[in-house]
C-alpha cells in the first residue's frame, strides 16, 4: 500500500458565518467543521433568536476558538468572506431594506457595501416563500451582488442544510472574486477577541 501525504488546507482567511434562527441553525457546527478543513478561520455572528434558541453556543466558541456574537459591541478581523446560512426571510427583508436592528444587519450592511464575497443561503417555509417580499428582497441582494442560493427543487426549504453544497458554494464564489476583501466600516469596541496586525 502505498501511503499518501495529506497537504494542509490553504488558509483562506476570516470567514464571516451569519446564522440565523432556523432549525438548521441548530446543526450549524457541521459547516463550521468542513470550512475549517477547507482552510476557513470562521467566526460566528448570531441573530439573537438564533443566539438563544437555535445554537449550541459553547459548542460554536470551542470550535473557533472566538466569541460568538450577537449584540453590543466586537473587535472583529478585516473578513474575506461572508456566508449567511440559514438565512430566514426576516433577515433577508431587514438586510434588502437597509434595516440594521441588531449587529448581524448592521455588519451585513457593511459588508454589501464594502464589496465582500457573500453567500447567502435562505430558508423560508413555504407559506413565506409565497410572500411578495421574499422574492423581493431575493431580487434586491443579488442586485447588490450577494451571490443567493435559492432552489426549491434542488434543496427544499423544510429539508436540513446540504452543507458540503454550501462550502462548494463558497468555493467557487471564492475563486471567482474579482475584488480584495474590504474591511467593515463599523466601530467596534476591544473586546476579548482583538486581532493584532
Amino acid at each position: 500500500m502505498t501511503d499518501q501525504i495529506q497537504s494542509a488546507p490553504t488558509r483562506r482567511g476570516a470567514l464571516a458565518l451569519v446564522v440565523c434562527a432556523a432549525a438548521s441553525g441548530r446543526t450549524i457546527q457541521k459547516f463550521v467543521v468542513l470550512a475549517q478543513a477547507d482552510g476557513w478561520d470562521v467566526w460566528v455572528i448570531a441573530t439573537p433568536n438564533a443566539r438563544s434558541a437555535f445554537i449550541d453556543l459553547p459548542l460554536l466558541e470551542i470550535l473557533t476558538g472566538h466569541t460568538v456574537y450577537s449584540e453590543g459591541d466586537a473587535l472583529l478581523p478585516a473578513f474575506a468572506a461572508v456566508v449567511v446560512v440559514p438565512a430566514t426571510f426576516n433577515t433577508l427583508r431587514k438586510w434588502a431594506q437597509g434595516i440594521k436592528d441588531t449587529l448581524a444587519l448592521r455588519l451585513l450592511d457593511s459588508w454589501t457595501l464594502g464589496g465582500l464575497p457573500m453567500l447567502a443561503f435562505p430558508r423560508a417555509s413555504a407559506e413565506l416563500a409565497q410572500e411578495p417580499d421574499f422574492q423581493h428582497s431575493l431580487a434586491r441582494l443579488r442586485a447588490l451582488g450577494v451571490t443567493v442560493v435559492y432552489d426549491v427543487e434542488r434543496y427544499p426549504p423544510n429539508n436540513d442544510i446540504p452543507w458540503p453544497a454550501v462550502l462548494e458554494t463558497l468555493a467557487v464564489l471564492w475563486c471567482n472574486r474579482t475584488d480584495e476583501p474590504a474591511a467593515p466600516d463599523i466601530a467596534f469596541k476591544p473586546g476579548s477577541d482583538a486581532i493584532h496586525p
